[in-house]
């Protein structure tokens, strides 16, 4: 565009005009510095509220039954034997990975005192997204390389390569292991991937060797495995194999109610100063987190956004309006949540499919029209473009997470058959998530492209 015409409107202008933010709502300072030196008016101890706080057990609500039956299938580890297999399931926000933690770091504890040395890795598989990624972050998370002499390379060995090399970290350092995986099921190919043999997908893989690994004696150390997963059915789709050696008990874990959640805010006040609270910003944070399915770590960040909106207006209690504020940002955030570890390619294919919606008059679509859209994003921010399979499977993968739906229709004998594409989550929101992604941001909406989109579309 020449120099004299208006600037590019791009999705980064989109996310910042509907409200989203990766900073602070602060106005600018003439010394944006001079904030390290000023005292926090609304936070005692921030802390309190991250996601991955663990906190003691009088602050935790409502899993004293999870606690416990966790506890038992880890309790042979504080002697250097093996625990119990065990998948835990629930809706996100339930308290799966928060109760998961707090027993492993008491089994860790208790084992110290006994001299067994128990190493405890949790693995974050939306993160890693393969077996041989996976294995490569668990070895690295075990191993203590001035210790071990082991080095773990980020590629270029094969992967049974890196499972000899885990196998010798953790009979160099332990006795015994607690290995977490966390949404585990986003190593499990997708439904329609009927090309793969259960026993051939990564998930099956991981949890073969790793609950074998003892039986072949890869280890003499004991290795307990406990599988984190949102889908309360993921046990239903493991090989057969797997469920014979990893065994594992299924621990549902129910949502919060308002109340609970209500409850576990409280427990957590203390991140506040003393009668920086109004009394009405527990019970509204409550509310809207117990309409998203009782998700405490939504109702944690709301929490926590009110707060910082409050600060950002240099305001001295946090109020309802600043709870109704940092919805809107948590509602963005819960998006982002959802698409994390998302690849760009993928998350340039869910900007169009958005795009589509947002700015036409339609909302179903047919993959070629997505694709279509897709590449010009992409060609549009200097990215290599994936052919249009490639990018349909990997949109597949984002249908388990509800927010794309696919469906095989037709429209008619002249038509043929054709593959679907809709949104099961608001396009907006998936605009200004995606929107503060810095590759993403870039991706041109301005006048000129929407007009294009609206061509593409229908051809």
């Amino acid at each position: 565009m020449d120099s004299g015409t208006a600037q590019v409107k791009t999705l980064g202008d989109y996310a910042a005009e509907h409200g989203a933010v990766a900073h602070s709502r602060s106005k600018a300072r003439d010394d944006p510095l001079s904030v390290l030196d000023e005292d926090n008016p609304i936070f005692a101890n921030e802390d309190l509220l991250r996601i991955d706080h663990i906190p003691e057990h009088d602050k935790i609500v409502g899993r004293n039954d999870q606690i416990e039956t966790v506890a038992r299938r880890l309790k042979p580890t504080i002697t250097g034997g093996s625990g119990k297999g065990t998948l835990l399931l629930g809706k996100s926000g339930s308290g799966k990975t928060l109760v998961t933690r707090y027993v492993s770091r008491e089994v860790e504890e208790r084992g110290a005192e006994n001299d067994v040395r128990i190493g405890r890795a949790i693995i974050d598989c939306a993160q890693r997204r393969s077996e041989v990624q996976t294995v490569i972050h668990l070895s690295k998370s075990l191993n203590d390389p001035q210790k071990t002499g082991i080095t773990i390379p980020h590629s270029g060995i094969a992967t049974g390569a890196y499972y000899d090399r885990l196998w010798m970290v953790i009979d160099k350092l332990y006795d015994a292991i607690i290995v977490v995986l966390d949404e585990i099921d986003r190593l499990a190919p997708s439904d329609d991937a009927r090309n793969i043999p259960p026993e051939e997908a990564d998930d099956s893989k991981l949890l073969m060797q790793l609950s074998r690994a003892g039986e072949e004696n890869d280890v003499d150390a004991s290795i307990t495995v406990v599988g984190i997963s949102n889908d309360l059915k993921y046990g239903d789709r493991l090989d057969t194999r797997v469920e014979s050696s990893f065994a594992p008990d299924e621990i549902v874990f129910p949502a919060y109610d308002a109340n609970q959640l209500g409850d576990i805010l409280d427990r957590r006040r203390d991140a506040y100063h003393e009668g920086v609270l109004s009394e009405d910003v527990i019970p509204l944070c409550s509310a809207f987190s117990a309409q998203e399915h009782g998700d405490a770590r939504r109702a944690l960040d709301l929490f926590r956004l009110a707060g910082e909106v409050a600060r950002d207006a240099d305001v001295d209690q946090v109020r309802e309006e600043h709870v109704r504020a940092a919805n809107d940002d948590a509602e963005v955030t819960r998006v982002q949540d959802l698409i994390r570890g998302c690849p760009t390619q993928a998350k340039i294919a869910i900007t169009a499919l958005a795009a589509m919606d947002e700015f036409t008059n339609q909302s179903h679509f047919k993959a070629t029209e997505m694709y279509r859209v897709y590449r010009k994003f992409a060609e549009s921010i200097g990215t290599n473009v994936l052919g249009q399979k490639r990018i349909t499977d990997q949109l597949r993968e984002y249908e388990t997470l509800k927010i794309i739906d696919m469906n095989r229709t037709s429209d008619g004998y002249r038509e043929g058959t054709y593959l679907e594409l809709s949104l099961l989550d608001e396009a907006s929101l998936l605009l200004q998530s995606i929107g503060l992604d810095d590759q993403c941001s870039r991706i041109p909406i301005d006048t000129q492209m929407r007009q294009q989109i609206v061509s593409l579309v229908g051809r």
